[in-house]
């Protein structure tokens, strides 16, 4: 399959990731690092620091955007790597695309802090968001192993009876532990990222010994999915998640779910966050239409 310069880039960039790494923990963070550095957030980017319940978190907004519309993103890394200061362009992109400020919790990871942390984490600024009195509209952005952790903090806020997010975007979502989809190994091939290993060994640190399938919060494929907010999932094609996609796209039309499913034809694991590529920028304004016509104003209440 022919690639474009840009595409071929991308995988370059996954090769040299992993290529630089001796495989423990603290080279793959490393380089995970590494690789978000070349990303860099434009000079009129407003970014702060914060604390949100305990989380800290990084806040970014592009200039002139809605404070009272708030994205929490959620980040990748397999729950093993990355920071929320890693996602300081992509959140400034999705904050302009989509005419709002964007939160990244910097939760805590495996193999450190198994589960339930980083979800704990990501939840308590959920409900620090929608606590802020000025806030009028929230939805929830994650992106493969942060995809999964944000359909989780849908699924539990829904079954605490916390207010849902107006909607929720997924990319390359992390969301089956139990590796079954077909695509893990059928376009291992295709996909520069060694996905089956990786969720072997990272989402193997984050469950610490629980059954994939009995820990719907950890994989939540096998969760139930009834009464979720408006859904978005993009997914690369020459990825190894591309059946976790589909089969959740499936799962949520089964429970009479609102979900839109978009594959980019050629690309790889989470491809939106890489600047460089055309079709990251139109995910990106893709993102901002679905967002723009799904924040609702939320009225102040309080939480149980």
């Amino acid at each position: 399959m022919a690639v474009s310069p840009e595409t071929a880039r991308v995988e370059a960039l996954y090769q040299e990731m992993f290529g630089a790494s001796d495989g423990s923990i603290e080279s793959l963070r490393a380089g995970y690092r590494a690789m978000f550095a070349r990303f860099k957030v434009p000079g009129d980017a407003v970014v702060d620091h914060l604390e949100a319940y305990g989380v800290p978190c990084l806040a970014v907004s592009a200039p002139g955007t809605r404070s009272d519309r708030v994205l929490m993103l959620v980040h990748g890394g397999g729950t093993c790597l990355g920071s929320a200061d890693d996602y300081d362009e992509f959140g400034y992109r999705l904050s302009r695309a989509a005419n709002c400020r964007v939160i990244v919790p910097d939760y805590r990871l495996a193999p450190e802090h198994p589960f339930p942390a980083a979800l704990d984490d990501c939840v308590a600024v959920y409900r620090w968001i929608i606590d802020q009195d000025h806030v009028r509209g929230v939805a929830v952005f994650g992106e493969s192993a942060g995809g999964g952790i944000a359909l989780s903090v849908a699924l539990r806020v829904r079954d605490e009876g916390v207010p849902l997010p107006d909607a929720l975007v997924l990319v390359s979502p992390l969301i089956d532990l139990a590796a079954e989809g077909a695509s893990v190994t059928e376009r291992a091939n295709l996909d520069p990222l060694p996905i089956a290993t990786m969720i072997k060994r990272m989402g193997g640190a984050y469950l610490a010994g629980r059954d994939p399938k009995s820990t719907p919060l950890a994989s939540p494929l096998y969760a139930d999915l009834n009464d979720l907010p408006p859904l978005l999932v993009l997914v690369g094609e020459r990825e190894g998640l591309y059946d976790d996609a589909q089969r959740l796209a499936e799962k949520v039309r089964a429970a009479s779910g609102d979900v839109e499913l978009e594959v980019a034809e050629g690309q790889f694991h989470i491809f939106p966050v890489f600047d460089f590529l055309p079709e990251a920028r139109a995910a990106t304004d893709r993102i901002g239409s679905f967002l723009g016509t799904r924040f609702f104003p939320r009225p102040t209440q309080a939480l149980p």
